[in-house]
């Protein structure tokens, strides 16, 4: 661990932007170097990359000032035998790149957390038992075993309060992995809340001549809050409703102002901006609005500017690295009474920066000798075997390459064989072109209006391409389902009527003229084939059962009408038993929750709620049901890929719900037109005929049959 640094790093994450700024401390002045940042395409905290995958991914460079393309040797490229854009292409991440800017070895690193991971206990709650049964209460065994959480108690608006952060956070985990690519030893000297920084940074600045209430407005990419201070002192906080990415400047000024009047706040003497939003103008229009209140940007009065160009604008230019300066001056003054004590990086990272001293140096010579002979003929020993182990590689690669060169010259004769195949089909296509539309359009029509039983078809108009359709239907329900399987549709009217004392639906609907892609009808005549399909041999079930096929077969000639399915009937979805659940009262109630939504037409009260369910109770028992109904109303929301995403994790694991799981991820291949939708259903058949979702599969089998275009 570095004691008293004299440079620091401050690092932070709001939302989809991370900026990054380079402070060097030498006697009493403090100067900033450098500075940078990066946008992400996604919150790492809204995201799947949560679960899944690393957040050293993709970004997209905020500020390029830092890159000189001039400096690059052109010469290099052309000794090498080539011209630089004909060089294979390096794909790093912009946050490496970033990164890679800074001699972050030579100092330390100061960086957020993200506020969703933070709990607060109840102001005054800080005894050894209260906190050991707050930790015990939103700790997870696994949390508490691998150390994924840190507590602080701290002074917060004026009470003392117990603070837990359960993490992750994906911003350190990001720069230890840069750590690990580079192969530098990097310190780390504090994971701070943006709100403790920053009321630091005040207090530290202007809390000795401040007299009255004054309002520090942080408006960021996301976090968007206001602290009141009261003569000095951290009194509130209030939270600004401001939902515009780029709000101008009277809705800032009026949400600022809803928010005093929601708190009962009197006109405060000075209002300090910062963040992404805050600039000159917003404090000038602010000013124009208030005669009594002074508006004004967060300045940095100990700060040297290396840029001399900048000075002018200091506070402008600095306002949107507001919380990056505030995180790494306070990394720099970290022994200032005006700064909190607390930290919350992991207790293992904090140990392994511990320096390590002993004081029997004679012993500690000797281990160190034998350990380094002994260590030395390993390394070696080691080595030989790698070398051998590595020669008879090159020879077994070696063999597999003559392989397939030979191989190869066969692939590309059959490549110019399919090309030739190829041009000819192209070249029928063209003269078909446009040719068998209408038999096209009754095949359709036939196939789609078949599936729903007492619906008619009462005319039929042609213009411009688009076909007009009036009819009638005894359900409301198959208007919508009609319509979902006619190219392009568009319902135009649906009324109600009475024949007999019973009500019949007539809408009105159009649709465009199907195509035929003649290209592909003829490349599958190349390859016909015939579906066999035999009687099922279970007792009570006169269903059709398909035998099983092989995937050279599922290639050829059968052409399927791909889209969305029916609804899953009722009798045949998952259910879920809450008496021999093992999930806490307050994860119950929230499933209970999501069931009601899902059958809302909010797209994202279900969605919130499923995803609140999922990362705050991994380990309950309802987490694999609450996943397959997310992904099916993700499903009829036609978010495919959304929804596949979501019920990977239960493709996992064999459990009661896999043959649900299996029914979903069948009608997610067949929308997404992918032929292997044809083994799911028959595998689920096969191995759980028992099962509910065997005899839905059943049905959609039939359903795809009706559909089919042979």
């Amino acid at each position: 661990m570095k004691k008293a640094p004299k440079e620091a790093y401050g690092i932070y994450q709001d939302g989809k932007i991370i900026r990054m700024v380079h402070l060097r401390k030498e006697g009493a002045e403090t100067y900033l170097l450098g500075m940078d940042s990066i946008q992400l395409e996604q919150d790492w905290y809204k995201s799947d990359q949560v679960i899944t995958g690393s957040p050293n991914s993709d970004f997209i460079p905020l500020d390029s000032h830092f890159t000189d393309v001039e400096d690059l040797d052109m010469n290099e490229f052309a000794e090498e035998g080539g011209h630089p854009d004909t060089q294979p292409k390096m794909e790093v991440s912009p946050l490496t790149m970033m990164l890679s800017k800074f001699p972050m070895q030579q100092g330390v690193i100061a960086l957020n957390v993200h506020e969703q991971h933070i709990l607060k206990d109840e102001p005054g709650r800080i005894k050894r038992k209260e906190i050991s049964s707050f930790r015990k209460k939103n700790l997870s065994h696994n949390q508490i075993k691998a150390g994924e959480w840190k507590s602080c108690i701290l002074n917060s608006e004026g009470n003392t309060q117990h603070w837990l952060y359960t993490g992750p956070n994906l911003l350190l985990d990001a720069i230890k992995d840069y750590s690990k690519e580079s192969g530098l030893r990097l310190y780390y000297l504090l994971a701070d809340a943006n709100d403790i920084v920053l009321t630091d940074y005040y207090r530290f600045l202007y809390s000795t001549n401040q007299v009255g209430i004054t309002l520090l407005v942080y408006l960021g990419h996301e976090f968007r809050k206001i602290y009141v201070f009261q003569d000095g002192q951290w009194t509130s906080t209030l939270p600004v409703h401001i939902t515009q990415q780029f709000p101008e400047a009277d809705i800032i000024y009026s949400k600022i102002a809803l928010a005093l009047d929601s708190a009962q706040l009197g006109e405060p003497e000075q209002i300090i901006l910062a963040g992404d939003l805050a600039n000159r103008q917003l404090a000038a229009y602010m000013n124009a609005q208030s005669m009594s209140t002074k508006t004004s940007l967060l300045e940095f009065p100990n700060l040297v500017l290396t840029d001399s160009d900048s000075v002018e604008y200091a506070d402008q230019i600095l306002a949107p690295y507001s919380l990056a300066l505030a995180l790494a001056y306070k990394a720099l003054n970290i022994e200032n009474d005006a700064f909190t004590k607390c930290t919350f990086l992991p207790a293992r990272i904090i140990d392994s920066q511990k320096e390590f001293r002993v004081v029997w140096h004679g012993f500690v010579i000797l281990s160190l000798l034998f350990g380094l002979a002994l260590y030395t003929t390993i390394q070696y020993q080691q080595t030989q075997l790698n070398i051998r182990q590595e020669e008879q590689k090159k020879t077994d690669l070696n063999f597999t390459l003559n392989r397939l060169r030979a191989e190869n010259a066969i692939v590309e004769q059959l490549s110019q064989d399919i090309a030739k195949l190829k041009e000819n089909t192209d070249k029928v296509g063209k003269k078909l072109e446009g040719k068998n539309r209408w038999t096209e359009l009754f095949d359709v029509l036939n196939s789609t209006f078949s599936s729903y039983q007492q619906s008619w078809i009462s005319n039929l108009r042609h213009s411009n391409g688009q076909i007009s359709i009036t009819g009638i239907t005894s359900d409301r329900e198959h208007v919508s389902r009609l319509a979902a399987n006619l190219p392009a549709s568009k319902i135009r009217r649906v009324t109600n009527s009475k024949i007999r004392d019973r009500v019949v639906w007539n809408f009105e609907m159009d649709f465009t003229l199907p195509e035929l892609d003649w290209v592909e009808i003829i490349s599958k005549e190349y390859m016909p084939i015939t579906r066999s399909t035999t009687a099922s041999s279970r007792p009570n079930r006169g269903k059709v059962k398909i035998q099983p096929q092989t995937q050279e077969q599922l290639e050829q000639a059968i052409s399927y009408k791909f889209g969305v399915l029916p609804r899953i009937e009722q009798q045949n979805v998952p259910l879920f038993d809450e008496s021999s659940s093992n999930c806490d009262p307050e994860a119950l109630q929230l499933y209970r929750d999501f069931s009601k939504a899902i059958n809302k037409g909010n797209m994202l009260e279900y969605r919130f709620i499923g995803h609140s369910l999922i990362q705050n109770y991994p380990d309950c028992d309802l987490i694999p049901l609450t996943r397959w109904w997310l992904a099916y109303r993700l499903y009829l929301d036609r978010e495919f890929s959304l929804a596949e995403d979501i019920l990977n994790p239960n493709l996992q694991t064999k459990d009661k719900y896999l043959p649900y799981n299996l029914l979903l991820k069948a009608r997610l291949d067949y929308v997404a037109g992918n032929r292997r939708f044809l083994q799911t259903y028959e595998s689920l058949i096969m191995d759980y005929p028992e099962s509910a979702a065997a005899r839905q599969a059943e049905l959609d089998l039939a359903f795809i049959e009706r559909g089919a275009v042979r």
